[in-house]
């Protein structure tokens, strides 16, 4: 059991690492971007830096010394402080990146509603697992933070779709990556949630710990590198369109 602690405990030093390295780099490429885009890269920069810092906490909270006690014990107030703030910032890229006018934003704050009541029930939810275990109220707010997940997703799947159509191949690729993070990437999340249901032992709470860590580290960090890349892309294009106009 303390190899699998310190496993985990390293894992939180890791993901702060992986959070701080993500953040300096979107800020560092910002500037190489066009000027529409650049907010892409802000964005990514911002929520980065917010899961760095909180992962640094987290990292200072849990210790690099085996002791499962005090992982166990860490403040699960910190993960999901980290999440209240930068998921609806990662959902925000999706208006971004295909430039919805403002008349048309209703749609991502209908995304952003629905990802918070994702995060608050499922707060709640293992606050009560922590306390007493895998109850009907428990498993009543895992289920509705996952319906509200996949109306989040019907929303990606439908109605951002047709925002797509005018689009150039770079954003049309780069958005389809995006929904995958969120289809894929977020349904690692109540993984984690439902190893911890299974048992009042310490693995599995430690298990959804390390699981929640790298979900994040893979999530965050991923989803700003698509938008970049298809940035950086697009940008080159047009620098290339430039200079044979020129010649």
């Amino acid at each position: 059991m303390v190899g699998f602690t310190l496993v985990t405990q390293y894992m939180f030093l890791v993901t702060f690492l992986g959070m701080a390295g993500a953040a300096v780099y979107f800020f560092l490429e910002r500037d190489s971007l066009s000027e529409e885009f650049r907010s892409n890269a802000t964005v990514a920069g911002i929520y980065c830096s917010m899961a760095a810092f909180i992962y640094y906490q987290m990292h200072l909270s849990v210790g690099l010394d085996g002791n499962t006690e005090r992982l166990l014990n860490f403040p699960t107030e910190f993960r999901y402080i980290d999440w209240l703030i930068t998921t609806p910032l990662m959902l925000v890229k999706f208006a971004l990146l295909l430039q919805i006018s403002d008349d048309k934003r209703g749609l991502v704050w209908i995304m952003v509603i629905a990802d918070l009541i994702m995060i608050i029930t499922g707060y709640f939810g293992e606050r009560m697992l922590n306390a007493g275990g895998a109850t009907f109220e428990v498993w009543t707010l895992f289920s509705i933070g996952c319906l509200a997940w996949l109306f989040l997703l019907f929303i990606i799947f439908s109605s951002l779709t047709e925002f797509t159509r005018d689009k150039v191949a770079p954003v049309r690729n780069a958005f389809n990556k995006m929904r995958l993070f969120i289809a894929i990437g977020w349904a690692i999340y109540p993984i984690g949630y439902m190893v911890a249901c299974f048992s009042d032992e310490a693995g599995p709470k430690i298990a959804r710990e390390l699981i929640y860590n790298f979900a994040d580290l893979i999530n965050k960090v991923g989803l700003g590198l698509v938008v970049v890349t298809a940035a950086k892309q697009i940008t080159r294009d047009a620098q290339i369109r430039d200079a044979l106009r020129q010649i």
